[in-house]
């Protein structure tokens, strides 16, 4: 006890006389944890969402104080992306329809979610830590997975008490959106498989088979019965990725998930069957916002600006609220707000990041076994895949600016660039200079 209370009390001492690479490690090292238990506690309530990220960021400000050099952030090529993209942003917030209304809009996300991608980059120096956030993903499936098992069973959701929502799960999100969350929480749980192959080699076959259905059945459950269609063509996506990537079908194998599709719209449930779609009141806003972008086709009306615009156009929905503030889609969402110029740098963004990193996937992976580099390429390809199944939920999900839904992707993102930037690096030096920051 006395050596503990020593150890307290010489800490600011031990602090001020280390050096900058030293003090940068133990910057990292605390980021690294809290992005981790950030994941961790996400489905757990607001309270956590909001404080996470600000945590993260008061150990990402001194690790770039005293490690700049050696950030990810620094060697990453395309930084210049984030700068457009964050760039049209700020224009288009202060440019607007309403400025103020705008930047209400806007502000909440600067630290939920803009923020996140250079912290999660950060967080991805290694196989190990790759290997212990799918860990983290795969713990966040499960307990929230059994959420929605336990209010499917009782009516209630254990976490918020919250009622099952016109016969969809809402697990503890309180919304049957959820299922877009825990797609997007799946795809890198996946890769708990090879996790558990490399940690414990030992282990047989269907052993790891059996450890991974128990750990990321839950959330399947959950996914299914939040019936978020979006959600649903999301992990559909990101599982073909996968399947790309990872084990290389020949050309003409690919055409399966399209007959699978197929399949699934003729005999599926009504929910997904394409009669119900042509009826959603996703195409009256499609229809209305288009109305809206024809108005400003180049400019747009500014951030969050489509429940305004279209008032201001004196439309009236039929179907949806007249409350309603976005055209639930990411993509016509940034036509409206931005403009086709404005759309084109999103895009830009948006896939300019994904093509950089599933090209380098794609020339490394399937990774051989025994490589210690492939493990990090085979892990960070599940990220990759995450940042589609992102891709693929915005053509029919949320706004941009949905603030849950922003912090989850843009994680991946984070995750996705550190795990290509780094593995990049350690193909070119194997051997890492000792005393080099971890």
């Amino acid at each position: 006890m006395a050596s503990l209370r020593d150890s307290i009390f010489s800490a600011p001492a031990t602090f001020r006389r280390a050096s900058d690479p030293q003090r940068a490690k133990w910057a990292r090292t605390a980021l690294f944890w809290l992005f981790w238990l950030s994941i961790a506690t996400f489905p757990l309530g607001q309270a956590f969402r909001e404080t996470g990220p600000i945590l993260c960021l008061t150990a990402l400000l001194p690790y770039h104080y005293w490690g700049y050099k050696q950030s990810t952030l620094r060697r990453f090529p395309l930084k210049w992306l984030f700068m457009v993209f964050y760039g049209l942003i700020c224009v288009k917030t202060a440019i607007s329809l309403d400025p103020r209304q705008s930047f209400v809009y806007v502000l909440p996300n600067v630290w939920k979610g803009f923020a996140l991608p250079f912290i999660a980059m950060e967080c991805a120096r290694d196989a190990r830590d790759l290997r212990r956030l799918v860990w983290a993903f795969a713990i966040v499936c499960c307990y929230e997975g059994l959420d929605g098992v336990y209010q499917h069973a009782t009516g209630y959701d254990l976490i918020n008490r919250t009622a099952i929502m016109a016969g969809r799960l809402t697990g503890s999100l309180s919304t049957y959106r959820v299922g877009n969350y825990i797609a997007l929480t799946l795809v890198p749980a996946v890769g708990v498989w090879w996790v558990l192959r490399r940690s414990f080699p030992a282990l047989a076959a269907w052993k790891r088979a059996a450890i991974t259905a128990a750990l990321l059945a839950p959330g399947l459950y959950l996914l299914v019965f939040a019936q978020a269609r979006s959600g649903y063509l999301g992990f559909a996506a990101a599982l073909v990725v996968l399947w790309v990537l990872l084990f290389r079908p020949r050309w003409y194998w690919l055409a399966s998930p399209a007959v699978l599709l197929a399949l699934v719209l003729h005999f599926g449930p009504h929910r997904i069957s394409v009669e119900q779609a042509m009826r959603d009141g996703r195409i009256e806003l499609w229809d209305m916002a288009w109305q809206v972008i024809q108005a400003r086709p180049l400019t747009g009306w500014g951030m969050g600006m489509f429940g305004p615009a279209f008032k201001a156009l004196d439309l009236h929905p039929v179907v949806n609220s007249t409350n309603i503030q976005h055209p639930h889609s990411m993509y016509i969402q940034f036509a409206v707000d931005t403009g086709f110029v404005g759309l084109g740098i999103a895009l830009l963004f948006l896939y300019g990041m994904l093509f950089w990193a599933g090209r380098h996937h794609l020339r490394h992976l399937p990774a051989r076994t025994g490589d210690a580099n492939g493990e990090m390429w085979t892990l960070g390809a599940f990220f990759v895949a995450g940042w589609v199944c992102y891709l693929v939920e915005a053509l029919s999900a949320h706004d941009f600016l949905r603030t849950w839904w922003m912090a989850v992707s843009m994680g991946h993102l984070g995750v996705m660039i550190g795990a290509t930037v780094n593995a990049l690096d350690n193909a070119a030096r194997p051997a890492p200079a000792p005393g080099g920051l971890t």
